[in-house]
């Protein structure tokens, strides 16, 4: 029904163009029914999907209810207007699908991404008008919303040079609080307020991308003086807030915001997005699973993650009222439209503030106590203790069974509140709320696997199960609606077939008990302190999976494992996964590659693949590393 659009001619440069304001020399002047047609819609169907974008866009506030059409008059480029309202309606007609009238999210995904390249190139080596970087923004959102994989990645990096260009990342370098309040320009202050948007969303991106891979965010941290949102109602109604810096010291963030005044949900989101990232770097020091639970810095880890505890508790404390989840019903039902609500502002929003807040604090505690459990594995040890008839160190003591269980509620306890928010939120929700956020929905996902396979006897199992079967329901239903992802399904069957198989490994028959003492080695041996390889890790591995005998060749690869004449082991099918066999030790061997450095020569610096194919938090090799230690 929507024919490939077709490249229009090429604007004139900027040295060609009259002076004066969105004004082309032999032009039609920038209207909306100029853009219809370009987009090839009618303007009803713009109509719709201008108030479906300001109705259902809940994950980034880049613009003012009524302002798109007044840059029309400020543009130079047909283009310009192209790309912005085809970046925009790439998110909107989501909502739209029922209307025949309605193009699909590619179909404006394509325009956008033509037309903003057509206008960058247009002025050379000029940077390009701030439009066009919110343009960006949301073909990014758009793109890093199917996979965070090379296209994306440099679309990213793009958007980021772009807001340096128009120092984006100093938008407050002047800002003297004392100066600055009385009187204060609102006009002005509105039109930083909308770049301060546009800054924070690709610095959330950047974060998002930057955890998925397990690399360094591309903004310095230590050149960010652009302030924290203020609430939409401030900005929409031009009453004026002050804010406040992300500070670099991760205990200052909460006390620094709350003494603003600065209620804002964004604000408070970055903030704990700002510390579910420091508490990855603590995780991971040098990018290792392995590395990271080296002996040596074991006990720094753990007072950092102590600290960070710490910091969470005093930040979700300080949280303002009105964006505490406290187990109500979130329905995201707009109860009138954006523009028509009193103080302008989607009631939809405030559920998906609550949510996304709710979130991001699982998340971070997931990670503390996650690493805490892969670490000490106290659970394993006293497993081991009981298969043992006693006999293991430290296995009498009924402290150990307590411990596990105390470590096991806090982790655990993350996952269920995560299940909690979920199960009390509409049944379509996940189209009103970032699509990111299905990320951590995985990890509690993620976290019910390793509860279910292995957690203590005193955890209600088919309550796990449970819990696991929601959360993956809400996973399909992520990703059937946003499209891309769909390799979170096959991570997720990977952990689980993989953690079977660990377990089933434990106390295997016709195993000589020299063998099982030589493969309970501390960590620090496998990681060849005392002159095991690297390597007898990978062989550990293969010979604790199903149907593997005989000896299993690794290959001249680190980490990389054949087996002669059979190829990677296939799991039991997995009814939820779709994507057929897996490697079901796939995350536990081949993020070695990457993560270590060790194969950098190789065809593929990754190995076995992309580095989509593996969790941002190696929790597949926390889990099976220590499980491999301890069993």
């Amino acid at each position: 029904m929507y024919p490939s659009h077709e490249a229009q001619t090429r604007p004139q440069s900027p040295s060609t163009v009259d002076a004066s304001p969105g004004h082309q020399d032999n032009a039609i002047p920038i209207t909306i029914q100029t853009v219809c047609d370009a987009l090839r819609i009618s303007r009803a169907t713009y109509d719709v999907l201008m108030e479906s974008y300001f109705t259902n866009m809940t994950s980034f506030t880049l613009f003012r209810p009524g302002s798109i059409e007044a840059k029309f008059a400020m543009m130079q480029f047909h283009s310009d207007a192209e790309a912005l309202i085809a970046a925009m309606f790439s998110f909107s007609t989501r909502h739209c699908q029922d209307r025949e009238d309605c193009p699909s999210p590619t179909y404006f995904a394509k325009i956008a991404y033509s037309k903003l390249d057509e206008s960058v190139d247009s002025y050379g080596d000029n940077p390009p008008p701030f439009w066009l970087l919110q343009a960006g923004v949301l073909v990014t959102f758009y793109q890093l919303t199917m996979s965070v994989r090379s296209r994306s990645w440099k679309k990213l990096g793009d958007c980021i040079r772009y807001s340096y260009d128009l120092h984006l990342h100093m938008v407050d370098a002047n800002h003297d609080p004392v100066k600055d309040k009385n009187p204060v320009n609102i006009q002005r202050w509105s039109l930083m307020e909308e770049r301060r948007r546009a800054w924070w969303a690709v610095w959330e991106m950047d974060v998002f991308a930057s955890t998925i891979r397990r690399l360094p965010t591309a903004i310095d941290p230590e050149m960010n003086l652009t302030m924290l949102p203020v609430p939409d109602s401030c900005w929409f109604n031009d009453v004026y807030q002050e804010s406040c810096f992300l500070a670099q010291d991760c205990s200052l963030r909460w006390k620094q915001l709350a003494q603003s005044g600065n209620q804002s949900a964004k604000a408070w989101f970055i903030v704990m997005n700002s510390l579910m990232r420091n508490t990855q770097r603590i995780v991971y020091p040098v990018g290792s699973a392995l590395q990271s639970m080296n002996e040596n810095h074991m006990e720094t880890n753990q007072d950092e993650l102590n600290i960070m505890a710490n910091t969470l508790y005093c930040t979700v404390t300080s949280f303002p009222t009105s964006l505490v989840y406290q187990g109500e019903t979130l329905d995201f039902r707009p109860k009138a439209s954006a523009q028509s609500s009193p103080d302008g502002i989607n009631p939809r929003q405030e559920h998906a503030d609550k949510y996304s807040l709710h979130l991001m604090t699982q998340l971070c505690r997931f990670m503390i106590y996650h690493h805490k459990i892969c670490a000490r594995t106290p659970w394993l040890a006293h497993q081991k203790g009981s298969n043992d008839g006693g006999q293991g160190e430290g296995n009498n003591d009924p402290r150990d069974a307590q411990q596990a269980n105390s470590e096991w509620s806090n982790y655990i306890n993350a996952s269920d509140e995560i299940v909690t928010v979920v199960r009390n939120s509409s049944r379509d929700h996940y189209k009103f709320v970032n699509p990111f956020l299905v990320n951590t929905l995985w990890f509690g996902a993620a976290a019910q696997c390793a509860c279910k396979v292995f957690g203590p006897a005193s955890f209600n199992k088919r309550l796990t199960i449970s819990n696991l079967d929601l959360l993956k329901l809400t996973i399909d239903r992520y990703i059937s609606f946003w499209g891309g992802m769909e390799n979170l399904k096959g991570k997720l069957a990977r952990i689980e077939t993989a953690l079977q198989s660990l377990m089933a490994g434990h106390g295997r028959p016709n195993e000589h008990p020299q063998d099982r003492r030589q493969q309970q080695q501390p960590l620090s041996h496998i990681q060849g302190s005392n002159g095991a390889s690297i390597n007898d890790l990978a062989t550990v591995a293969m010979q604790r999976l199903p149907g593997v005998t005989g000896d299993a060749a690794v290959s001249s690869s680190p980490l990389l494992v054949n087996i002669p004449g059979i190829g990677p082991p296939q799991p039991p099918p997995n009814p939820w996964s779709t994507f057929g066999p897996t490697d079901v030790c796939g995350d536990f061997i081949h993020p070695g590659n990457f993560t270590t450095g060790l194969t950098p020569g190789g065809p593929n610096f990754y190995g076995h693949g992309d580095p989509m194919d593996f969790s941002p938090f190696g929790l597949e090799e926390l889990l099976m590393a220590s499980m491999m230690m301890d069993t």
